[in-house]
């Protein structure tokens, strides 16, 4: 038998107690912004692709002024 939590009065017992279990002093999240992270989420990956999106949009528009600029301001079309 294993005794953790009791400790049996019988001197042919004793050797079958074992240490109590570590206290759960250092318990703690993996980081502390973890929650919000998680509500947060969503939002931030909705951001992320409107960003993308806008970056896109401005590379498309520098490239379409070097064009003009290249041809004397003739706007050759795709």
């Amino acid at each position: 038998m294993k005794f953790r939590n009791y400790v049996p009065q019988d001197k042919e017992f004793h050797e079958g107690k074992l240490a109590p279990p570590d206290p759960f002093l250092n318990i703690a999240p993996k980081k502390p912004n973890w929650d919000l992270r998680r509500d947060v989420q969503k939002k931030h990956d909705k951001l992320e692709r409107r960003t993308l999106k806008a970056i896109c949009k401005l590379m498309e528009e520098q490239e379409k002024e070097k064009q003009v600029v290249e041809n004397g301001g003739n706007v050759i079309e795709d």
